[in-house]
């Protein structure tokens, strides 16, 4: 039976967020079923040899080389930075180069831009192939939500308050969305046991009659750690005889996050009432302490400046979190707003007592009678005028307290029921078969046809038009051949620079130059597509090639042109004088393998890969042991990176004087 081509859209497995759990754990289980090809379009990286051989499926990331205009990206365009780093300006060469007939994306709504999804024409041939999972999470619903929701046949919210939101409003039209949680591995967290507590307990001198609350999360705006600091300190300094403290697991130096350190001191608490989590990135062991700064040193390996806070890149493992969440005696989900809050079901299933915010994502948590519930009042946040939560400070105060009184037993009888409901809600055995039932229940698509995207027009006539605005989508129309509307970012960025004082000669030049990178990109996947549609891929694999005489290797990658060839010709000499006791290895098209052939410094030519382009891959890191001693891509200057572009006229100044 053909396997099905899946792909899969979201953050990738190597970053820890919320969309990278659920992935970490839906990707394995399609996988297993033995019925698809999944191919992972990996957000916010490159092809980053560290997926290479890591996971059995294909991957790619955003970043390709030859995918997208570098110098454009470290300009200041953040629109076009942030549709290069969600992958939008490689989406479409994802799909068609891998014949995808199941796309399923998995992010927040504004990682994937109407342009590049709904209004291509390759949407249009996959549309009802199409799976959007995506998090609401505030009211009112915005329009973007509202425009994907009546274009996309296949709609899922991670939470049922958007859906009873939006068919409220408008029943026929919304019908078809429907909620499907998140799943995350359930078999990873668990409650402790009461000797495991005591003993974590004492490693960390913490006392065994202090009561531990967590608050774990990324450090950002929308979690209030604020109200927590503030609640604690009040609740302290009415229960002075309580024994307990805060726990915070983020990271303490989060770009745009709260000023935790300050913020403890403003609130009037001691430095050890606030605990943090350090892990080393050397050893990878945690421990729990007041915050004293990032790049400490750790007591258990003895490296120096290597522990630092939790964030994204933090390599604590999900059985070690359960370690960090069964210390406590108490969970906190504390925010303004909320999708699914992975810290929710993850603090049910290790056996805590949990505090959610009754808003939002948070209220099919708030509402069970086993969970806190947080109530407030609503303010609404400037521009959007998202209803946003303010929390109820008593209702805190009065969980601190309750926690704090409570009995172990209750406390377990209240655990049991969470982590009964959370395995039976959110298990991959009960959302995996969702997903897969959804995918078995697709209409094939045949991708067996050259798939013909219409040529830009580099050398179009541009009326005299005064207007900016109409000025600029004339470039978009008759150069890049696309509409745009009038929220569109791009539109929006030449625009504000056209006010600025930029000559329209000058930004109509760069969309002429779009226009003949595009063609060139559109012709080469032509050309590919043309060559895979009736012929199996001839596979070359340079490892049989490598001799194993016990010598040292060195690789020397000169790809293309014929030009960078010969002029590689005159390093020879000294690259063997160097490396004497390397054999040295040339990398080079199959064109231009006669340029080196019979070359006294050179023990054998290979044919290039593009795998050769990347150092790691090439010399290995990690698990990756490699194939060469010594690498250099000797074009990374002439092809990869130009430089020196004013040769010619430097040399015209010279001639001239």
């Amino acid at each position: 039976m053909k396997k099905l081509n899946v792909g899969i859209v979201t953050s990738s497995l190597l970053v820890k967020t919320g969309f990278s759990t659920f992935a970490r754990v839906l990707i394995p289980f399609l996988y297993k079923k033995n019925k698809y090809n999944i191919f992972h379009l990996n957000q916010g990286i490159g092809d980053d040899p560290n997926l290479e051989g890591r996971f059995p499926w294909k991957n790619w990331g955003v970043f390709r080389l030859g995918t997208f205009d570098q110098n454009r990206f470290n300009s200041n365009d953040e629109g076009y930075k942030r549709n290069t780093s969600y992958g939008n300006e490689i989406i479409e060469k994802f799909v068609i180069e891998n014949k995808i007939e199941i796309l399923i994306l998995i992010e927040d709504l504004w990682a994937f831009s109407v342009e590049s999804y709904l209004n291509s024409k390759w949407y249009q041939k996959l549309k009802d192939n199409v799976l959007i999972h995506v998090t609401p999470d505030s009211i009112p619903i915005l329009p973007l939500y509202k425009e994907w929701a009546e274009k996309c046949n296949n709609v899922w919210y991670w939470g049922s308050f958007a859906v009873k939101e939006l068919q409220k409003e408008n029943f026929e039209k919304y019908k078809h969305i429907k909620h499907v949680y998140g799943t995350l591995d359930v078999s990873e967290y668990f409650p402790i046991l009461e000797y495991q507590k005591k003993e974590l307990k004492k490693e960390f001198n913490i006392d065994q009659n202090c009561n531990l609350f967590i608050f774990l999360g990324r450090n950002q705006l929308r979690k209030i750690f604020p109200s927590a600091l503030e609640c604690f300190y009040k609740f302290k300094k009415q229960n002075p005889e309580k024994k307990a403290k805060l726990l915070f697991f983020c990271s303490w130096s989060e770009p745009m996050g709260w000023p935790l350190e300050r913020l403890t001191k403003d609130f009037g608490l001691e430095k050890e009432d606030v605990l943090c989590v350090y892990f080393c990135r050397n050893c990878n062991k945690w421990e729990i302490k007041p915050f004293l700064g990032e790049e400490q040193n750790c007591k258990y390996c003895n490296a120096q400046k290597s522990q630092i806070t939790p964030g994204v890149t933090s390599t604590i493992t999900n059985k070690e979190l359960s370690k960090i969440y069964g210390i406590c005696d108490a969970s906190l989900s504390i925010s303004t707003s909320s999708g699914l809050e992975m810290t929710n079901c993850q603090s049910l299933l290790c056996g805590l007592p949990l505090l959610a915010t009754d808003y939002a994502g948070s209220q099919d948590f708030a509402s069970q009678d086993f969970v806190f519930s947080l109530d407030g009042t609503f303010s609404y946040e400037v521009g959007t005028g998202f209803k946003k939560h303010t929390p109820n400070q008593n209702t805190i105060i009065k969980f601190f307290k309750t926690i704090c009184e409570m009995s172990l037993e209750k406390r377990k009888e209240i655990g049991h029921k969470g982590r009964e409901w959370a395995l039976k809600t959110f298990d991959i055995k009960i959302i995996g078969p969702i997903f897969e039932e959804w995918i078995d229940s697709r209409k094939l698509i045949n991708w067996d046809y050259i798939y013909k995207e219409e040529l830009k027009d580099p050398i179009a006539q541009i009326p005299n038009i005064e207007d900016n605005k109409e000025y600029v989508k004339t470039l978009y129309k008759n150069i890049l051949k696309c509409d745009v509307r009038d929220d569109n970012e791009g539109l929006i960025s030449w625009i504000t620079k056209l006010q600025q004082g930029q000559p329209r000669q000058e930004i109509e030049q760069y969309f002429r130059s779009v226009g003949l990178e595009d063609n060139k990109k559109i012709l080469e996947s032509r050309r590919r597509l043309e060559q895979s549609k009736d012929k199996k891929p001839v596979t070359y694999n340079f490892e049989n090639f490598l001799d194993n005489n016990g010598r040292k290797r060195f690789l020397l990658v000169v790809k293309q042109d014929l030009g960078d060839c010969i002029n590689s010709l005159a390093l020879l000499k000294s690259l063997k004088e160097q490396y004497f006791d390397y054999d040295i290895y040339v990398a080079c098209d199959n064109n231009f393998k006669e340029v080196f052939d019979g070359n006294e410094y050179i023990y054998k030519i290979l044919t290039y890969e593009d795998c050769m382009q990347y150092e790691i891959i090439m010399t290995g890191q990690g698990n990756n042991k490699g194939f060469f001693d010594g690498y250099s891509l000797l074009t990374v200057a002439t092809q990869h990176k130009l430089n020196y572009l004013c040769n010619n006229k430097i040399a015209l100044e010279l001639e001239y004087k």
